[in-house]
């Protein structure tokens, strides 16, 4: 009996460490949108090397599809251009700031992606898909946008689960067996899942990163790129920025370092979303 209630015990903490956490939004400083639009390199976070790619791809596949009033910028000339300028990979990007950036990439508006989740998790009674990225939208130097977006499929095996329970609690050996055996089916039919969706779409959690990559479009701001005179004054900026460049002169400016600072202290106001 002590080994059924141990059991109990095993499946109770599996249910509690599976309560949803709060989401949350962080707030950042309104501004214009940009024009004209740079998908950058993912700055992964997780240990699914692969998965930054794919889900970069699949971010960028999906603004081609709805450009939200963006021009969206070739992601290969996006990478040709920053690995002529040595950055290879999203972890790099925070030695340059954005209007450095900007003037290298000949655009004003920079999508920054921090890829925080990829979890697929399969136990007898819990399983889960989860994707989470946090979005940072610059205009040039400003940030005007911050946004973290989770998708999370969730499975309980509820009858097994009880089944379970209810077998180790009455030593009910019939259903305890009955309720641990469908537990077993539930991973197997979770596995096949994994391995047919890695061949059909390149990696397991590709639905779930589509979801995340719809959600992002219907929420992010609409771009200006309808707006001419706004695009040739970022044009300009442009072409302002490379002169100063080519004349080896700093694009950088002391008041970019104190709204450095701002922005630090705007992204550590997080509000609960309420919906």
């Amino acid at each position: 009996m002590k080994r059924y209630k141990l059991f109990l015990l095993f499946i109770l903490l599996i249910f509690i460490g599976c309560t949803p956490k709060q989401d949350f939004v962080l707030k950042a400083t309104p501004s214009i949108s940009p024009a004209k639009l740079a998908i950058l390199p993912i700055n992964n976070n997780t240990n699914d090397v692969a998965g930054g790619f794919i889900f970069r791809g699949v971010v960028y596949n999906n603004f081609e599809q709805n450009n939200r009033g963006y021009d969206i910028q070739d992601i290969k000339k996006t990478d040709e251009l920053l690995n002529e300028a040595g950055i290879t990979d999203g972890g790099q990007l925070k030695f340059l700031r954005p209007i450095e950036l900007a003037e290298i990439l000949g655009v004003d508006g920079l999508l920054y992606i921090d890829l925080d989740e990829l979890d697929f998790m399969t136990y007898p009674y819990y399983h889960t898909r989860s994707v989470k990225g946090t979005f940072l939208l610059y205009n040039f130097e400003k940030l005007i946008w911050v946004k973290p977006i989770r998708v999370a499929i969730k499975y309980f095996g509820v009858s097994s689960a009880l089944d379970t329970i209810s077998g180790a609690v009455n030593g009910d050996s019939d259903q305890l067996n009955d309720g641990m055996t469908q537990a077993g089916i539930d991973i197997a039919v979770h596995q096949g899942i994994k391995f047919a969706t890695i061949a059909g779409f390149d990696h397991e959690l590709a639905p779930e990163m589509a979801l995340v990559s719809k959600k992002l479009s219907s929420v992010i701001p609409k771009g200006s790129r309808a707006d001419s005179a706004y695009v040739k004054q970022s044009e300009n900026e442009i072409k302002y920025l490379r002169e100063k460049i080519s004349n080896k002169e700093s694009i950088v400016t002391d008041e970019m370092y104190i709204e450095e600072k701002e922005k630090t202290e705007v992204l550590e106001e997080i509000i609960p979303i309420l919906n």
